[in-house]
């Protein structure tokens, strides 16, 4: 997509306001619902107040809840639900406390059906059908007609419950591959009563739903379904079917549409940084053209220019994004007030929201990039009581979240990096086909620190004795590659990920790439996208059946593996993405395989059947980082040091990390 300059400054799509059902709200932006991990622990239900209500001064139109279970065998850990009693008083306060700072906020009425996790609920899964699922492993029991009927009765009663608390709004979750979505796919609904069978009865329960729904709260209050517009399960509801589910809610009382994309058992990506921006809105546009009811949409909608040209192009009436308000709490106050370059934009890299999320047990959300988020309420923005003069030392993801969150806190910081650009791991990770969202993050911050005040020094490698006159000191000098010992490591055509990824070697025709860790596959990655011509060559060849400019330069590469296992260190949410993309006829995978030796024509090691060599003439080491070593124990006993990331410690090393150390640091001062 491209946007014109008008629109990236403007943004007036997004600015007019609208309406839902009888629910009017100022703008376009709204918070689509994601659980943080914080929900249904009284203990931290300060944090999970405290980031609603952060949210909602930074200018969401409507916030919508995490799911909150409507029966306990359709919930799971660190989730509300409306049948337990003691959920009731937390439920009813945060509504309470949303709108105590002017927030607007809609409860997700939620059924995980065959998703939920037993070992979590302490009881079986139900579902339309016993039909194991392959995300959980276990098979649910089959519901009867009363667990049919009981479980309508539970969204209406949750919908009156919510009513009664002040919500603005609720959400059916039918979408996602949960239960409702589960009767509505042929796939996961085998039944021959009234419940199954034609789309007629696949999706009765969800109309009955919405229409219990309205006989208890009434004609006007504002009722939203997510329905899913694609369910990315080859076998699983058509497109015919989907839009004529969508026209039956409609008429039986929804107000809107969230447009839902993708199974959790799906194995087409969704919202991993892969994802196109905006690459599902034409799903929701193919809706909205045979409703009369507003749309939601959400899947990688993670800027203002995206969302401003979706409104713009009639695909959608709303953006509801979740993952853009854990990187950034002002999303949209920053994207309608002309504070585009202050907005810190989700990369969608899954690895402190989603892969939190998914864990077992779940864990507490947050953000790479914005390690407040889900603790606002234990690290609040203010002064520190002492301004402090505090050098940052290293420009990368660490160095530069220490220098925003100590100048953030009315610290004078002056950040020394000894490149001449900032970036550190950020700038050679976003030369990596699919990563280029961490651009975003370091165009983020160079505004953010300059807005800051923060004294840039670039092209400076610093002595401690220039330090003496600083408060404190954060060493974030990060990694650098680790080199094995290996008998031929030396030699010239043995070459260094950061020398691949920067152009600072001219690369071979026969690649072997030693690692198979995030970094390898990273660059393995961009060693066979960068083989093939840009995707502009390869349409300008299509339209002018010019076939011969958009052949691929002829490339082999060879990925090694030390042990039996790969993509080791990424994510659960991602590293399947990764197997599959890898997954290419000029590539060649070698596990179990120990190098002994380098030798000009390629690596002699040992396999399990034997010794071998693998040809090539060009080695890549993938193998790991090691500490950048920053001496300044000199200052340390007159002056506080913090290392952090990578200078503290550079085994299992992410970004997350560094991050997060960097960010404690900061308020540690």
């Amino acid at each position: 997509m491209s946007y014109s300059a008008e629109q990236i400054n403007e943004f007036s799509n997004l600015k007019n306001p609208g309406k839902i059902g009888t629910l009017h709200l100022p703008h376009r932006v709204l918070m689509g619902s994601m659980h943080l991990g914080l929900e249904a622990e009284p203990e931290v239900f300060q944090r999970l107040v405290a980031f609603y209500e952060e949210r909602a001064k930074g200018g969401a139109a409507l916030m919508i809840t995490g799911g909150v279970a409507v029966l306990p065998e359709g919930g799971g850990d660190h989730m509300f639900c409306l049948t337990d009693s003691e959920h009731d008083f937390f439920l009813a306060e945060l509504v309470q406390r949303i709108h105590q700072v002017g927030g607007k906020v809609a409860m997700q009425l939620f059924h995980s059906g065959r998703y939920a996790f037993s070992k979590e609920t302490g009881m079986p899964s139900y579902a339309p059908s016993a039909i194991a699922s392959n995300w959980t492993r276990e098979t649910p029991v089959e519901m009867s007609i009363d667990d049919i009927q009981r479980t309508i009765q539970a969204f209406a009663s949750g919908a009156l419950k919510a009513k009664k608390w002040g919500y603005d709004a609720i959400e059916v979750m039918g979408s996602e591959g949960y239960l409702l979505n589960e009767f509505l796919s042929p796939l996961t609904n085998h039944r021959k009563d009234e419940y199954g069978g034609s789309l007629a009865g696949r999706m009765r329960i969800s109309l009955e739903v919405v229409r219990a729904i309205r006989e208890q709260v009434g004609e006007n209050f504002p009722l939203i379904f997510r329905m899913s517009g694609l369910d990315c399960m080859p076998g699983s509801t058509n497109p015919d079917e989907t839009l004529e589910f969508a026209k039956c809610l409609e008429m039986a009382g929804v107000d809107a549409l969230n447009i839902g994309i993708g199974w959790h058992e799906s194995q087409v990506p969704t919202v991993a940084a892969v994802v196109p921006r905006a690459a599902f809105s034409t799903v929701a546009a193919s809706i909205k053209e045979v409703v009369n009811i507003p749309i939601l949409v959400a899947n990688r909608v993670n800027t203002p220019e995206v969302a401003e040209h979706i409104l713009s192009q009639g695909w959608a009436d709303f953006i509801a994004p979740a993952r853009p308000w854990l990187a950034d709490a002002e999303f949209a106050n920053k994207a309608l007030s002309q504070q585009r370059q202050l907005l810190n934009v989700c990369v969608a890299c899954n690895q402190a929201c989603l892969d939190h999320t998914m864990a077992q047990p779940p864990q507490p959300v947050s953000c790479m990039v914005n390690p407040r988020t889900g603790a606002e309420s234990l690290y609040p923005i203010i002064f520190a009581q002492k301004k402090k003069k505090i050098a940052v030392i290293g420009g990368g993801p660490a160095g530069l979240e220490a220098a925003r969150a100590a100048a953030s806190r009315g610290h004078q910081v002056v950040l020394f990096e000894r490149q001449a650009q900032l970036g550190g791991q950020f700038r050679l990770a976003a030369r990596v086909p699919g990563k280029e969202e961490f651009y975003e993050t370091l165009r983020y911050f160079e505004h953010v620190l300059q807005q800051l005040h923060v004294e840039v020094r670039l092209s400076h490698n610093v002595h401690a004795s220039e330090l003496t006159s600083f408060d404190a000191v954060i060493v974030a000098t990060g990694v650098h590659p680790r080199i094995p010992s290996i008998p031929g490591v030396e030699l010239p055509h043995v070459v260094t990920y950061p020398e691949v990824l920067t152009g600072q070697v001219i690369l071979g025709k026969r690649l072997l790439v030693l690692g198979t860790g995030g970094i390898g596959c990273d660059v393995t990655k961009y060693l066979l996208e960068t083989a093939a011509p840009p995707a502009e060559v390869s349409r300008f060849a299509k339209q002018y059946d010019v076939t011969e400019v958009s052949v691929p330069v002829q490339r082999t590469i060879t990925l090694v593996s030390r042990s039996d296992k790969w993509a080791t260190g990424i994510g659960k949410t991602t590293r399947w993405i990764v197997r599959r993309e890898l997954n290419r006829p000029e590539l060649k995978l070698v596990k179990q395989f120990q190098p002994l030796e380098i030798r000009e024509t390629g690596l002699w090691g040992q396999t399990p059947e034997g010794e071998k060599l693998l040809e090539a003439d060009q080695i890549i080491l993938c193998t790991g980082q090691e500490t950048s070593s920053f001496d300044v124990e000199v200052l340390a006993k007159r002056i506080p040091i913090f290392r952090v990331g990578g200078a503290k410690d550079a085994s299992q090393l992410n970004a997350v990390r560094a991050m997060r150390e960097a960010f404690e640091a900061a308020y540690a001062l």
